[in-house]
C-alpha cells in the first residue's frame, strides 16, 4: 500500500510539474538559449546579437559613401575601411581615427578642398579655430612653435574637438600664462 501510495504521489508531482511547464524539456531549451548572448544562425554558427553592433552613416571623401553595420567598439577607422577606404582627395587629418563609434552617429570626411575653404572662411575674424587649424596655422599664435602646435594636432586627434578655448590649456605645455598670451586670438566652432 505505501508502495503504490508513493508511486501515485511521483507521478502527480511529474503531471504537476509538467502541466506547469516547470518539467518541460522545451522551456529548459529555451531557457538555455535565452540566457546566452549568442543566437543560433541559419547554418548552425553562432552570431552576435543585434545589441552588440551598430550602425554608422560615412558619407563624404570615401570611395562607398552609405550605413553600415559594425561590431559594438569598432572605430573611425573601421567604419571608413567598410565604406572602401578614403579617397585621394580626402584630408584625413581633421578626424581621429582611433575613437570609438557610437551607435547612429554620421562620421563626414572632408576633401582637402572644402577643409582649406571652411580653414580660410573661418579665419576672416582674425581667431584661429583651434579645432580645425593645421600646424602651420597653430604656429601663429603667441608662444606656439611647430612642436606645440603638433602636440595640440595630435592632442585633438586623440581627445576629440576641443568645447572651448580653455580646453586647450588640457594640451601638455599650455598653462594659464600660455593660454592667457593667446586666449583673444582662438576661437572653437
Amino acid at each position: 500500500m505505501k508502495r503504490l501510495y508513493f508511486i501515485l504521489c511521483v507521478t502527480m508531482v511529474g503531471i504537476l510539474l509538467e502541466f506547469s511547464g516547470c518539467g518541460s524539456k522545451s522551456y529548459l531549451q529555451t531557457k538555455d538559449k535565452s540566457s546566452e548572448s549568442y543566437q543560433e544562425s541559419s547554418a548552425g554558427e553562432k552570431a552576435k546579437s543585434v545589441t552588440e553592433s551598430c550602425y554608422v552613416q560615412v558619407s563624404g571623401a570615401v570611395n562607398k559613401p552609405g550605413v553600415y553595420q559594425l561590431d559594438a567598439g569598432s572605430r573611425v577607422y573601421q567604419a571608413i575601411e567598410k565604406a572602401g577606404g578614403l579617397r585621394e582627395d580626402a584630408c584625413a587629418t581633421e578626424l581621429n581615427q582611433a575613437r570609438v563609434l557610437t551607435d547612429g552617429e554620421m562620421i563626414c570626411i572632408s576633401t582637402i578642398e572644402e577643409s582649406q575653404k571652411q580653414t580660410s572662411v573661418e579665419s576672416d575674424d582674425g581667431k584661429v579655430n583651434i579645432n580645425t587649424a593645421t600646424v602651420e596655422e597653430l604656429t601663429e599664435l603667441p608662444g606656439i612653435g611647430e612642436t606645440r602646435a603638433q602636440t595640440i594636432v595630435e592632442y585633438r586627434e586623440s581627445n576629440g574637438l576641443f568645447s572651448c578655448p580653455e580646453d586647450i590649456k588640457n594640451v601638455s605645455g599650455i598653462g594659464d600664462s600660455l593660454y592667457g598670451r593667446m586666449a583673444g586670438k582662438i576661437k572653437v566652432d
